[in-house]
């Protein structure tokens, strides 16, 4: 629906602050593994800024839920600065989100430190298809895009997967100078 049809609905608020949970929780989960496990240095650079981009995230999803305290500004056509504020941060933040998420589900994979290759492109193809959406839909009003928002259940499911699939043992690396 139309911008003030999707504020107005009931469902906005409680459904956008399950989703910002979920970034919470994501956010958590990564710091937390941070702490406890060691990883290889590039898997180490990728997690810092996947910590940074999911705590954006998480921060951009808590306006986008508050968004809907706008409604009769929008609807009397005054300036609604919560609705504003959401809409510009979902125009750089889903894209850079999407991103360098996905980098860190790469590298995290192929260094063995978290997930593996074989189900990685869940989280990839989840990251990037939210990524696009936010600004696909906002910044290019494409309709067809909205299906991309949704798809960020797909970090979500990778990142449940990751957590509690067995931790592999890393073959040693050589003392040999290649």
């Amino acid at each position: 629906g139309t911008m003030a049809e999707m504020l107005a609905s009931p469902v906005w608020f409680a459904g956008h602050a399950w989703v910002c949970a979920a970034f919470v929780a994501l956010l958590v989960g990564l710091v937390l593994y941070g702490r406890a496990v060691v990883v290889p240095a590039r898997t180490r650079r990728w997690l810092q800024i996947a910590i940074v981009v999911t705590a954006l995230q998480a921060i951009e999803m808590a306006v986008h839920a508050a968004a809907y305290v706008d409604l009769q500004n929008l609807l009397a056509g005054r300036s609604t600065p919560v609705l504003s504020t959401h809409l510009m941060m979902t125009v750089i933040i889903y894209p850079i989100f999407g991103v360098l998420m996905s980098g860190f589900i790469i590298v995290a994979a192929r260094e063995r430190a978290l997930g593996a290759l074989w189900m990685a492109w869940i989280g990839v193809i989840g990251a990037l298809a939210h990524g696009a959406a936010g600004l696909l839909v906002v910044g290019f009003n494409s309709e067809v895009a909205r299906l991309g928002f949704p798809l960020i259940m797909l970090v979500m499911i990778w990142a449940l997967i990751a957590a509690l699939m067995p931790r592999r043992a890393r073959a040693p690396m050589s003392t040999q100078p290649a």
